[in-house]
């Protein structure tokens, strides 16, 4: 079996590691035998083992060495490189903190979402994040220093894989070969002052030669740790405020929202009630300009009644980077029972600590309604301040006679509040993922086999060590006319013995425990079927069983949603689900330099039924160093457990923006949960492409690809419920309850809504040629979106690429979920090996977007912007490697950045900037061998 000038390029330039990510037509890395000849092994996206290195599918290796030069501080730092992966759809920890994701860290091809990109560990499912509603990967849980490499198919593959695999898949590969121990150790922090500073440490053992001893075991242990960064810490971002960009919109301290009628719940709210502090009679503090004296700020603009109100600046106490601890266990064993038969077993124990700390937890009226603790104790859903309080007389009743607001002095008010006396909020997330799989492979009557059981787990557990309440507890204390609730007290903060007595309603302990377990087992067998004229016909068949099971049990408090600050009611799910499914593949060389490939996969949910989809490709190589290739497929998204049977709760809304009364940082009550009815989702895709070497010191290629998604599984989020309704579609009539002109309640329930179109190109260069005195690689890899265009549930299509917002200013489809779906994005590197010194300078560039408009309503656009690493790594003692790198090199601040909502950092895009700015790091490592 010859190799083609191509063939030989790409694995003499992998062989010896790029100094860069690089695209390949197919990975791993081929090994070859005695006599020139070359193994079969088996690349992600196929099931039949191939001789070449080449498929018709693009494949995009990230190796050991490329991890390194990297720089990465986690697995989720990592993968930010991938030009085909995007912040659009994913979930990074800054992006999530305060957010409620429980420390979940998820990944995004082409845009389309976590839940659309099939994560694989060795080539098999992990159970998926049980805090993310059992739909994503919690990636962060992989350990860094355990991955050989990363494998990514940027194709669907559904036709291979089954589900969720829409926009393509991510395998990641565990170290499995090695003989020794290797200690290594870094450390890195930026260059400004405060947190953002990494540590990391890992050992990793391992014994025995396959071809030697028969058997070889692998272990590795390793640990990772991020220091929190704080606004506070950032010029850029120690503010919400940043005129004309934004205004912090939240809830203050003492805002007067209106009259309310004690005892008559739940009709106790009387006429001209402002639905939020926007809307109400004002602050007395904020008409006196003393707004500072509560720790709050005079907002700009008025409350619709024309009265001044103080608003809270929360960007100091805001986490940038939240604190993270890490520790992995990981370990892969082989033995060789003879020349035909081996057993294999691999473990994975991951265990995620994220910590995020932020402001004190705000409390007005519209939060409390919800609260079905309320209810059930017939409880006045406000906080009152009652005519016969002090405060109420010297304080209260005098501004609102300045005010003009006389009709309503001497009657119960309604004050909002921002709850000082409990200190910051405080979430303590932890996530386990435990991964078992056994089995065995070889060679049974001239054909390949392999069967193993597989037992998965992700556990999240999470807790509120301080800073949080019970509302209903909270009211009844500051409700009590005994206890004179001053609102307007100095510092926001009540003493004496108020104080004392609010301790009782004070919450620390459990907000939830999730279990998503997946139980598999699976078998295939692949060899030849026959051959013409003399090529090998391949073919590759097998069978799965998979059984999933997904819970969430939710605190009493966070039940009934009582835990002030914490975002609602969160409700229980059990349920579980059996999927069965048979797949087959072929490989056919239809001429000598002709390949087809055809694969066909079943999938069968107890739930949602049948799903039978397909991958055909065209592999032709017309000369030795040109390949043409292309695909079509089918692929599908089965709604998860989540999706189907989370209950319908009322709750509060994530913060959104009303496009008509130009109100921000809005939250209102907000109705969501599952849908039993979901049907899966649908897509389609094709692809076609080319590889190109001329020589053996260089390779390039180009991919395009396009795929279309129907009947896709949606929550639409509150900004684009608001925004869509307040511009008239009428599939949206129904999804919004007002007060007066003020948004009331709404409506945002899963469905299967809309569907989108995307496409676009991935580009590669690779280039490694040998000097006089050292060789120098040089690579580039880049992704650029033609379309990715959204269609909501009223026909409306939001064109995405390049913009959060369309013409208007509203938000595109999706846009409030988290990151921008960039027109063109690359990494281009350079290293220089010189003996046992290396160099690397990387290039980190993506194209300008649009973010959401100013305050004045003009268009803000986020220029194009580059970033540049550096590293140094020196090997001149023998089994040692030393590194010295910086990220970031110039110390790029960033451009000020409009969110369009669900965003609670100011001043930077979360999605593309690392507010860690410059970051300088250490890494070291020795092999005792």
């Amino acid at each position: 079996m010859k190799e083609t000038v191509l063939a030989h390029s790409l694995r003499m330039m992998f062989a010896g590691g790029l100094a860069v990510i690089a695209t390949t037509a197919a990975l791993p890395v081929l090994a070859q035998e005695e006599g020139g000849k070359m193994q079969r092994v088996e690349v992600t996206g196929s099931s039949v083992k191939r001789t070449d290195s080449e498929t018709a599918l693009p494949v995009q290796m990230i190796s050991k060495e490329d991890i390194q030069r990297i720089g990465a501080t986690s697995t989720e730092s990592l993968l930010a490189s991938i030009s085909s992966l995007s912040s659009a759809g994913a979930t990074s920890n800054a992006a999530g903190a305060s957010s409620g994701t429980f420390g979940l860290s998820s990944i995004s091809l082409r845009g389309l979402g976590g839940e659309r990109t099939l994560v694989l560990v060795n080539g098999r499912r992990l159970a998926a994040f049980a805090g993310g509603g059992g739909a994503t990967v919690n990636v962060n849980v992989i350990p860094l220093a355990a991955i050989e490499r990363i494998e990514v198919l940027k194709d669907g593959a559904s036709g291979v894989y089954g589900s969720d695999a829409v926009a393509g898949v991510v395998n990641f590969i565990l170290s499995k070969n090695f003989e020794g121990v290797q200690v290594s150790a870094g450390a890195g922090s930026p260059t400004t002052h405060g947190g953002g500073q990494n540590n990391k440490a890992s050992i990793t053992a391992g014994i025995g030669d396959l071809d030697r001893d028969r058997y070889s075991a692998v272990v590795s242990v390793s640990w990772e740790k991020d220091k929190a960064l704080f606004g506070r810490d950032r010029d850029y971002a120690r503010s919400g405020n940043n005129l004309p960009y934004y205004v912090s919109g939240a809830t203050g301290q003492g805002n007067i929202e209106g009259v309310v009628i004690p005892g008559a719940y739940p009709n106790d709210r009387g006429a001209g009630f402002g639905a939020s502090p926007a809307t109400g009679y004002g602050n007395p503090l904020a008409a006196s300009g003393k707004c500072a004296d509560i720790q709050m700020f005079q907002n700009p603009t008025p409350t619709s009644k024309g009265a001044p109100y103080c608003a809270y600046d929360s960007a100091p106490a805001t986490n940038l980077i939240p604190a993270r601890e890490l520790a992995n266990l990981t370990g892969n064993l082989t033995y060789q029972i003879n020349d035909e038969h081996q057993l294999f077993a691999d473990a994975l124990l991951s265990r995620s600590v994220v910590t995020n700390t932020i402001q004190a937890s705000p409390v007005r009226r519209s939060f409390l309604v919800v609260d079905s603790a309320f209810t059930q104790q017939k409880v006045d859903p406000a906080l009152i301040l009652y005519p016969g309080n002090p405060a109420y007389q010297s304080i209260a009743a005098p501004y609102l006679a300045a005010q003009g607001y006389s009709s309503i002095i001497g009657q119960p008010l309604a004050i909002t509040s921002r709850v000082f006396d409990y200190g910051p909020r405080q979430s303590r997330d932890v996530a386990t993922q435990s991964r078992f799989t056994g089995g065995a492979r070889g060679t049974l009557w001239g054909q390949d086999y392999e069967v193993a059981l597989t037992s998965n787990r992700s556990k999240v557990s999470g807790s509120l060590p301080s800073g949080y309440f019970l509302q209903v507890e909270y009211a009844k204390i500051i409700n009590d006319p005994a206890n004179n609730w001053n609102p307007w007290a100095p510092g926001g903060v009540q003493t004496g013995a108020l104080a004392d007595k609010l301790k009782a309603a004070q919450y620390t302990g459990k907000t939830v425990d999730g279990w998503s377990d997946s139980e598999l087992a699976d078998g295939k067998i692949t060899g030849d079927l026959f051959s013409i004229d003399g090529r090998a016909v391949q073919y590759a068949a097998g069978a799965q069983a998979r059984h999933e099971s997904y819970q969430v049990s939710p605190s009493a408090a966070l039940l009934s949603g009582d835990v002030g600050g914490a975002g609602g009611a969160l409700a229980a799910v059990d349920r579980s689900r059996t999927i069965r499914s048979v797949f087959g593949e072929l490989n056919v060389p239809l001429l000598k330099t002709v390949e087809a490939n055809l694969a066909l996969r079943n999938d069968h949910y107890s739930d949602v039924g049948s799903s039978t989809n397909y991958k055909a490709s065209l592999r032709w190589q017309p000369l030795r160093s040109l390949l043409l290739r292309g695909s079509l497929g089918s692929g599908f998204r089965a709604p998860t457990l989540d999706d189907l049977w989370t209950p319908q709760v009322l709750g509060t809304t994530v913060a959104f923006t009303d496009p008509k009364t130009g109100q921000g940082s809005l939250q209102v009550n907000g109705l969501t949960g599952g849908n039993p009815d979901l049907r899966p989702e649908k897509s389609r895709q094709a692809s076609v492409g080319m590889v190109w070497s001329p020589a053996s010191w260089l390779n390039a290629g180009v991919d395009y690809f396009r795929i279309k998604v129907s009947d896709m599984l949606a929550t639409p989020s509150a900004q684009e419920v608001v925004s869509r309704f307040r511009a008239g579609d009428p599939a949206y009539a129904n999804l919004v309850v007002q007060n007066g002109n003020d948004i009331d309640l709404v409506k945002t329930v899963l469905a299967n809504t809309g569907e989108a179109t995307v496409q676009g190109a991935d580009l590669f260069v690779i280039g490694r040629q040998k000097f006089a005195n050292g060789r120098l690689d040089v690579a580039l890899n880049g992704t650029y979106m033609d379309k990715f265009d959204q269609t909501s549930p009223g026909g409306t299509v939001s064109h995405k690429v390049g913009t959060l917002v369309d013409a208007a200013g509203t938000a595109v489809i999706g846009a409030d979920a988290g990151g921008v779906v960039l027109r063109w994005k690359h990494t281009l590197s350079a290293s220089w090996t010189q003996g046992a010194l290396s160099s690397t300078l990387i290039q980190n560039y993506h194209s300008r977007y649009e973010a959401a408009h100013d305050l004045l309503g003009n268009r803000v656009l986020m220029k194009a912007a580059a970033t540049y690493d550096a590293n140094l790594a020196w090997r001149g003692i023998r089994n040692t490697t030393l590194t010295l790198g910086v990220r970031n090199l110039l110390d790029r601040q960033p451009q000020a950045f409009v969110p369009i909502a669900a965003q609670f950092q100011y001043g930077y895009d979360v999605n593309t900037y690392d507010p860690r700015g410059r970051f300088v790091y250490v890494n070291a490592s020795y092999a005792f061998r």
